[in-house]
Formats: C-alpha cells, sequence, structure tokens
C-alpha cells in the first residue's frame, strides 16, 4: 500500500478491493497492490478522503445487499472526484459541477452541507453541517436529504417524499446510515429506528446478537460499521461483529462473522466482507489494513510435546472423536468448541512408535499392529485379546467382507488368518510381494506394491498384475461405486483403473500432486488428496470428463492459510483418513489431525474476470486501455500487465495467453502459460498489423470453465512499412536495379569489345601462327610428298641403270677372253652413256635439292631461251646422233623468258633427256614463241612410245597441298626427271603441261605473262 492512512475501503463491480488513502488510491486484487497516483489518474493531488456509490443515472439498477455497484467514486482534495469501473481509475471532471454541485444546499461546495462517506467518519468531531447528504444511487439517481427537522428522498431534481424528523437534542448525523434501500437511525435511546415516506418506525433486530447477554435489544453500547459504497452493515460489541441483513417482516438480522478481534485497539473505520469468500478486509487511518481470511479447516492438537502431534492412521470413536494408535484420543465439543483430549490405556501400553495402521472388525474389536506383532483389543474392556509376532516387520493390516485379516509384510508378502478360528495363524497367501496399501474388489482384494497393483482371489489366492500398472509405486487405493479403481502413486499422482483401461491425469503446475497420500470421496462429488505440499480438492465429475476427453483440469488448492498448522500431510498408512458420522473428514498431518466439514467449506475458485491495467510500451506507460490498443509504431518491447480480483490462494490462479494474427483460429498448442507474479506478458519487436491477444483464465471446476480475454492490438507500421513506401521502395529497387543493370551492360559491353577486341588481336596471332603451322606442314608435306616420289623415282632411274652397268661389266672379262672386243666396245660405249646419263641426273637433282631443301633464294632475271636450248642439246648431241635422231631449236635468237636460269635449265636438261632416250629416228624439235595474253610459251616435242595416261594426269594435274595421295612410280619409261621438271615447273612459276597423241610427245612450258618482258 502506498500509505497506512487508510480513509475508506470498498470493493468495485469487477471485485477489486480499493482503498482510499492520503497517499494515493490504491487497488487489491487480493494478491498484491496497484496504486493509481495522481500520474496515473489524473488528479492534482494524491490526497484521497472517501469512497461513495456513483450518482450517476446509469440504470444499471441496485446491486444488492452486500453486492458491489457497477461503478464508484472517489474523492480527493480539490473537489476531484475520480470513476472506478472495469477495475480502472480515471477522474472524471464533470462529476463535481454536473452532480455534486447541482445537490440541494450545496451552494458550490458549502461547508455547511456534506456529504456521507458511511460509519464512522474521519469528520464525526470536526465537522457540524446543517445538511446531510445520503446517495442513494447505485444507477438510479436517488439521494437523501437530511436536516434537522426532516428527510427528504429526492430523484434527481425532483423530491419524492419529506418525512418529518427530529432528534432528541443536537442531530447525530453520523449514526444515519442505510441498508438495500432503506434509511435508519441509531438513536440516543439505543433504539434502531426507520424512517420511510410513511414515517419513523422503531426496527427489530435479532439473530446472533442475542447471545450476547449484554445486549438488551437496544443500541446503547454497540458500534455501527456502514459501508455505504459496498452496501454493507455490520454491528460490533465486545470484540464480536456482526454482519448485518435486511428481512422485510422480522426487521435487521444478525450473523456473527468474527469474534475476539478488538477493532478499537486497530482504530478501525472501515469494514468490508467479500461475500463469496467471506474474506473481512479491516481500514485502520494509522495502521493501514487488515485482511482477515475464515479458517474452513481447523487443526486439533493434544498437549503432549510437538513429537506426539505427528499423526498417521486414526479410526473414528464416537460420534465426534478420533483414535490414533498412540491411543490418543482427540474430541472436539459440538457446542462450546472446545478440544479435549484422552487416552485409551491398553494402547498406549502397546505403543512403541507404529502408527502405520489398524481397523475394528465387524465385532467392534480393534486390530492394531506394531513392528513385527499384530493385536486384537478390546477398547471397552481395555485388555488384549490376541498377539502374534510375524517376525519381520508388518506394513499394513486390513479386513475383508468374509471378517479375514489380511498382512501385508515387508519382506515375506501377503498372509491372511481367519479371527474365527480357535487358534487364528497366518497364511502365506504370496511371497516376495511388498504391499503398500489393501482394499476389497468384489471377491477380489487388491493390494498395492511399490511394483503394480496385484488382483488377489480371495479364496484361491492367485495373484494377477494390472500389466498397465507395472512399475508404479501404489501409495494408496479407492474403489468407487460403479468399481472404478482410484490410485494415488508415488511420483504419478492420481490414476484411474477401468475398463481395462489405465489413465494418468495431469499434475499440478508444481507437480505438488506428485506426492499424493491417499483419495478421500467426501459424498459431495469431491475427491479430496493429501500431499506433502496442501490439500487437493477435485471434482470426481471432472476426471471421469478427462478419462472420455482431456482438458485443462482444475484442481483447487488449500494451504495452511486456511486453517492448517502445516501443509505437510502424512501418508503410507491404512486408513489415512477418517470420516465422522456428521461428515466431518480427519486428515493426519505433520502438525496435528486437520478436520474439515466439506460442505461448509469455502470453495475459493477464481471467478472473476481479467482486466488489463496498464501497458509499458518502450519504457512509456499507456493509460488509454480498452478492447482495442492502438501502439506506437516499432515497439521494441511491449509489457501487458493483466489482474483478476482473487482472495484465495495464488496457486489457484492458471492465466495464460495466445497471440494470433487478426482472424486467426486458437490452437490448443497456441497458450502459453504466464509465468511470472504480476501477470504480465512481454513481446519484443511486435509486428506492424492487426493482431489479437487472448487472456484466459480457468475459472474453476467443470469442463472448458474458461474466462478469455480478447484485445485486439493495432501495431501501426513506421513510415517505411507503409504501402506507398513500399511502391516506392518497389520502384526505387526497380529503378536501381535498371540503372545498376544499365551500369553494368555498359560496363560489359565495353568490356566485351576490349575483350573482342584483344580476341582478335590475340586470334589474328594465332591465325597468322597457325598460317605458319600450316604453310610448315605443308611444305613438310610437300617435301615428304616429293621426296617420297624422288625415292621412287630413283629406283627406276638411278638403281637400275647402276644394276644393269654392273651386270654387263662383270661380263667384259670373259668377252675380252673370248676375243669378243667389238662387243665390248658396244658395252663400254654403253656404260659411258649411262653413267654420263645418271651423272647429269644427279647434278639436277642436286641443283634442285639445294634450292628446295636447303632455301637457296629463286633470282628471277631475262633467260636467252635459245641460247639455253643449245648449251643443254650440246650434252646430248652424240647419243641423240648415234640414235639417228634429228634437233631443231627453233627457239627466236632474241626470245627471252623471265625466270631463274638455274631452275629452267634443269627444266630443260631433263625435256631433252626424256626426248633423247624414248626417240630413234626421229626428230626432236624445240619451239617457242611469245603469245597475246599468255606470254612466252615453249614447245618440247619428239616422236617415240606415249607417255602413259597416269603419268600425264599426274603431270598436268597440279600438286594439292591437302592431299595425301597415294605415291605411285612414274612408269618404267619416265621417272626421276619428269618428277623434277614438275617440281622445279612449281618453283619458278611455269605452267607445265604435257600432251601425248599419235607416237608424239609434247612437253608445253608457259611462262608467268606477268614476268615477260
Amino acid at each position: 500500500m502506498p500509505q497506512n492512512s487508510v480513509r475508506s475501503l470498498a470493493a468495485d463491480s469487477e471485485g477489486f478491493v480499493w482503498i482510499a488513502t492520503e497517499n494515493g488510491l490504491a487497488r487489491f486484487d487480493g494478491q498484491r497492490f496497484n496504486v493509481f497516483d495522481k500520474s496515473f489518474v489524473g488528479t492534482t493531488s494524491n490526497r484521497f478522503y472517501m469512497l461513495s456509490p456513483s450518482m450517476n443515472p446509469t440504470r444499471a439498477g441496485r446491486p444488492g445487499q452486500q453486492k458491489p455497484g457497477h461503478e464508484i467514486y472517489a474523492a480527493a482534495d480539490y473537489n476531484q472526484f475520480v470513476k472506478i469501473e472495469h477495475g480502472i481509475a480515471k477522474v472524471d471532471s464533470l462529476y463535481y459541477k454536473s452532480k455534486i454541485l447541482t445537490l440541494p444546499h450545496f451552494d458550490n461546495g458549502s461547508p455547511q452541507t456534506l456529504i456521507s462517506a458511511g460509519i464512522p467518519t474521519y469528520l464525526r468531531d470536526v465537522a457540524r453541517p446543517s445538511y446531510y447528504i445520503i446517495p442513494d444511487s447505485y444507477g438510479e439517481g436517488k439521494y437523501y436529504v437530511i436536516d434537522s427537522a426532516s428527510v427528504q428522498l429526492y430523484h434527481g431534481g425532483r423530491k419524492l417524499y419529506q418525512t418529518a424528523f427530529a432528534t432528541d437534542s443536537l442531530p447525530l448525523w453520523w449514526n444515519y446510515f442505510m441498508l438495500g434501500d432503506q434509511l435508519y437511525y441509531a438513536g440516543e435511546s439505543g433504539k434502531v429506528l426507520g424512517i420511510n415516506a410513511h414515517g419513523v418506525r422503531a426496527v427489530h433486530i435479532d439473530g446472533d446478537i442475542l447471545r450476547d447477554n449484554q445486549y438488551d435489544s437496544q443500541f446503547e453500547g454497540m458500534k455501527v460499521f456502514w459501508n455505504i459504497t459496498s452496501d454493507q452493515l455490520f454491528f460490533y460489541h465486545h470484540k464480536k461483529l456482526y454482519v448485518v441483513s435486511e428481512e422485510r417482516k422480522r426487521g435487521l438480522t444478525t450473523r456473527l462473522v468474527l469474534d475476539g478481534y478488538d477493532l478499537d485497539e486497530q482504530v478501525i473505520q472501515s469494514v468490508y466482507r467479500d461475500p463469496a469468500t467471506e474474506t473481512i478486509f479491516l481500514g485502520s487511518p494509522s495502521k493501514g489494513l487488515f485482511v482477515l481470511t475464515k479458517h474452513t479447516f481447523e487443526a486439533l492438537t493434544s498437549t503432549e510435546p510437538d513429537i506426539a502431534n505427528v499423526y498417521y492412521a486414526t479410526v473414528p470413536m464416537g460420534d465426534r472423536s478420533i483414535l490414533t494408535p498412540m491411543g490418543i484420543v482427540l474430541s472436539k465439543d459440538p457446542a462450546s468448541g472446545q478440544i479435549t483430549t484422552g487416552k485409551v490405556p491398553v494402547l498406549e501400553a502397546l505403543y512403541m512408535g507404529d502408527k502405520r495402521s489398524l481397523f475394528y472388525d465387524r465385532h467392534g474389536l480393534l486390530w492394531v499392529k506394531m513392528g513385527d506383532f499384530l493385536y486384537q483389543v478390546d477398547l471397552q474392556a481395555n485388555r488384549v485379546l490376541y498377539k502374534l509376532n510375524f517376525h519381520t516387520e508388518i506394513k499394513h493390516i486390513y479386513p475383508d467382507q468374509d471378517g479375514k485379516v489380511w498382512v501385508a509384510t515387508g519382506t515375506k508378502g501377503i498372509f491372511t488368518l481367519d479371527p474365527s478360528e480357535k487358534d487364528p495363524q497366518p497364511k502365506l497367501i504370496r511371497d516376495v510381494i511388498k504391499g503398500t496399501y489393501l482394499q476389497t474388489f468384489g471377491d477380489d482384494m487388491l493390494v498395492g506394491t511399490t511394483t503394480g497393483l496385484y488382483v488377489f482371489n480371495r479364496h484361491s489366492g492367485e495373484a494377477t498384475l494390472i500389466k498397465s500398472t507395472e512399475g508404479i509405486y501404489i501409495k494408496s487405493l479407492y474403489v468407487d461405486k460403479a468399481n472404478r479403481i482410484w490410485m494415488t502413486a508415488n511420483g504419478e499422482g492420481l490414476l484411474m483403473y477401468g475398463k481395462n483401461k489405465l489413465t494418468r491425469f495431469p499434475l499440478d503446475r508444481n507437480r505438488y500432486l506428485g506426492s499424493p497420500h491417499c483419495i478421500v470421496d467426501d459424498g459431495h462429488g469431491f475427491f479430496w488428496i493429501p500431499t506433502d505440499k496442501g490439500l487437493f480438492q477435485i471434482a470426481m465429475q471432472d476426471l471421469l470428463d478427462y478419462v472420455r476427453a482431456p482438458f485443462d483440469l482444475f484442481y483447487l488448492y488449500h494451504a495452511k492459510e486456511e486453517g492448517f498448522l502445516t501443509n505437510e500431510f502424512n501418508g503410507g498408512c491404512q486408513p489415512c483418513a477418517s470420516t465422522l458420522k456428521d461428515g466431518t473428514i480427519s486428515l493426519p498431518s505433520l502438525n496435528g489431525l486437520i478436520w474439515f466439514r466439506p460442505d461448509k467449506v469455502i470453495r475459493k475458485v477464481p471467478s472473476a474476470g481479467i482486466v488489463l491495467d496498464r501497458i509499458l510500451v518502450n519504457r512509456q506507460w499507456l493509460t488509454s486501455l480498452g478492447d482495442t490498443l492502438v501502439l506506437p509504431a516499432n515497439p521494441v518491447q511491449a509489457r501487458f500487465f493483466f489482474s483478476t480480483p482473487y482472495h484465495g490462494d495464488a496457486y489457484n490462479l492458471n492465466l495464460s495467453y495466445a497471440l494470433l494474427d487478426e482472424d486467426e483460429p486458437v490452437q490448443p498448442s497456441d497458450w502459453i502459460p504466464i509465468q511470472s507474479n504480476d501477470f504480465s506478458i512481454v513481446f519484443s519487436n511486435l509486428g506492424h498489423g492487426r493482431h489479437t491477444l487472448l487472456v484466459r483464465k480457468v475459472n474453476g471446476f467443470g469442463k472448458d470453465n474458461h474466462t478469455i480475454r480478447k484485445i485486439c492490438v493495432i501495431v501501426p507500421p513506421l513510415w517505411y512499412q507503409t504501402w506507398w513506401a513500399k511502391i516506392l521502395l518497389a520502384l526505387a529497387v526497380a529503378g536501381g536495379f535498371y540503372l545498376y543493370n544499365s551500369f553494368r551492360l555498359r560496363k560489359i559491353s565495353k568490356e566485351k569489345a576490349r575483350l573482342e577486341e584483344i580476341v582478335a588481336k590475340r586470334t589474328e596471332s594465332l591465325n597468322l601462327a597457325l598460317r605458319d603451322v600450316e604453310e610448315s606442314k605443308n611444305e613438310m608435306s610437300r617435301q615428304l610428298h616429293m621426296l617420297s616420289r624422288l625415292l621412287a623415282s630413283m629406283t627406276h632411274d638411278i638403281q637400275s641403270p647402276l644394276n644393269y652397268i654392273m651386270l654387263t661389266s662383270g661380263s667384259i672379262p670373259a668377252m675380252i677372253d673370248k676375243g669378243e672386243l667389238g662387243v665390248v666396245s658396244e658395252i663400254g660405249q654403253v656404260i659411258s652413256n649411262s653413267s654420263r646419263r645418271m651423272s647429269d641426273l644427279l647434278r639436277g637433282l642436286l641443283d634442285y635439292i639445294k634450292v628446295h631443301v636447303y632455301g637457296n633464294s629463286i633470282q628471277f632475271e631475262n633467260v636467252a631461251l635459245r641460247q639455253l636450248v643449245e648449251n643443254k642439246y650440246e650434252l646430248f648431241k652424240t647419243a641423240s646422233e648415234q640414235k639417228g635422231n634429228v634437233f631443231q631449236n627453233e627457239v627466236p635468237a632474241d626470245l627471252t623468258a623471265r625466270s631463274d636460269a638455274q631452275m629452267l635449265a634443269i627444266m630443260v636438261h631433263n625435256l631433252l633427256d626424256n626426248a633423247v632416250k624414248f626417240t630413234y629416228n626421229g626428230t626432236i624439235r624445240v619451239t617457242a614463241a611469245m603469245e597475246t595474253g599468255s606470254g612466252v610459251v615453249m614447245h618440247i616435242s619428239n616422236p617415240g612410245a606415249g607417255i602413259p595416261l597416269h603419268v600425264i594426269d599426274i603431270i598436268n594435274t597440279p600438286d594439292r597441298e591437302d592431299t595425301d595421295e597415294e605415291m605411285r612410280p612414274l612408269g618404267r619409261k619416265t621417272g626421276l626427271g619428269l618428277l623434277i621438271v614438275k617440281e622445279v615447273a612449281k618453283l619458278i612459276d611455269v605452267r607445265l603441261h604435257v600432251s601425248s597423241e599419235a607416237e608424239q610427245t609434247c612437253f608445253t612450258l608457259q611462262f608467268n605473262a606477268a614476268r615477260t618482258v
């Protein structure tokens, strides 16, 4: 709270308790305070002095006795009024002018007219008004105007009635109060008077206050607490507080709600009682706020040391007593409420520290275990009837329908014994099994163990493990009327087995139900489950509905604030709870037995609404709240604060939230629990657009019993997130891409051109290199081609004559011996001619090779053709004349041709040699002339055997550079000379042609016309 100066307190329609203090307006939701100071509500001052019902004609109707109104007002200094509605407080700047100043006799704030703030009031000893106004609005717009002589009721500005009423002396303004729509006055004589349009009447008071023998049907000595805002009336007398209700025929009825609390000592001036939870709120102007919670649970303890108040198994003893294995009997007198402690000597003598198990058999005899021993005790006779030593620790004992006693031991298994036998002895039913709880199930016995649930046939002893429970540590068992088996299990919580199916129910959020002790059916539709951390109340129907279709179960948690001395209950015993004849349930705890009447326990379920208090966005508070919220743009962090009024244990509050896009359906997986103690939700970097925030609270028992607060959250976009900015951005991006691409294209084009230029240069260089390589290749090919031809021809032109010379010369000695000198002379002449011819041929060949292979340059000059022919014929003249040939040189003496003299001499030499070789008794003729358009043309012809056609084709067909024609010999009649002639003709640019017709061969040499002079 902002300050301990509580001036007034009341509840609003949501269930929040509002406290007016001198340092702000506080709101209490049952768990925490929210302070509405001047910075939040908009007032000038933080000093609030009054809460009052609204005088606005809202037509909301009277809320009913002891229920809050739809809207209330808080009054602050400087005549400022704050409107409280829907859990939020905001200044109403028009209320004072439109409502207060229009009241009769107010005269612009005259101190002679006061508005009632309830009873008691801090103005009692300082104000002496002439007129006293009591609002009776609640949406109806009514109010009372009281002076020293009358009471007047107004509705708006219209007077409804006036009743004459004068007090005995000075008017006691502070003795007027209302309940419902009736006005009352506590007179000086101690009587309560009722005032209405028909006059003044005495009011009868009855109820619990009559039990106070100091009350003598008068008001004298009583103190009135009237909460005008919440329409609640209390009488206080001798530390007893009574709530007052109105009955039309009987007057005012009182009911005791608080006993033994000194309100005067605490200077209490404001009282509010929550009708749902019966929580009482007391306000003191100097000591602050007091919250008193009604205890519907009661802890019974003995006067023994603390360890004696640690209880386990118990059984009822009589109507209002509980018996423990220690022999202690705890009782409570139903009339006086006094707790008494007794002892049973026989049990007290047997007690050895074992508190875990006992029961009554069908004859009313008590069976109790103590360590290894089992006893049968007659309590009436105070003696032991039967004693048996099992020589191992007994864990639990339990009777079946036949009266047999079942015994679960720690190490030896399960036994039974029949008390009807003369000397009953235990019979082993199943060894090894360590029983933790026993429960009859028709003709069977259920045995809970540390490893699962077994079903024993009580007659045959046959045991079967329920497979789905294997490995589960069973703590306790309960079989309902429908033969459903309910179990509590260590670490597992609550389980149910039915129709061959095991259902595990979810644990609470802190897993307190993971340490359950047992299940108590209260007969009113609820299970009560004590744990190490408190007591849980669960609706049985909710559990059955969950088995059919799972949903969010609600467990009502009860803690020590409701009357326990400790939250730690005890278990591991049988039985672990007792039910008395009047329905009171007794549960063992670590400090006393906890008694309660299930039908009297207040179910403090969180059924109120959800209120959005405020929003913190980017460290700035937003106070304009509603179901549609517009946040600032770019909320880096937004924290939403929610509240819900609840005057029970905060552990029962289960809130969750879901944030969705607008119109998006919510899925079960969307709900996120709210873990913060202040019920705040934080969002970081909430995107722009429309969102739906759902806040859900579990209201209490029942399937899908939720309250959901739906809030539309609008986050406006930043300028660059708007549609026009996006369009501009898209255009800018497109333009940027266009400009960038244009720039890149231009750059690429330039680069491409540069690269193309480089590539072109490099391609040209490569082409030149390739051309050179190709030319070299062609030259090499041509040379290889020529050499291959030379090799082929040399076999004919050189090797064959040499072979002939070798053979013929080898026969000369024999011929000389025989005297054949004429033949020898002829052979010598032949050898001489052949040698000369081969010598000329080789000389020409060498000249050709020097030019062609070694690269000697061709030198063109004017060559005298007639002289060249004459010179070359001289070489063959003797051989030609021997063959009877005639040589005719018809080349003009002055005719010249532009050519290389040496190469041309090789050609003429070989052609004349070829003519002489194949001509016998014929004419060898050489002619030459200048022909127009053709240049100099020379013809060398001779008769004789014609040249083969394939040789003519070879000579007349120009050599192709790309041919790989297979080399063929030129024939026997032609040879190396013709090949040299063709190759030389190409070198000196002479066109060579041969024709062979009618025993006449003619070689034509046409010189390049461009070179002819």
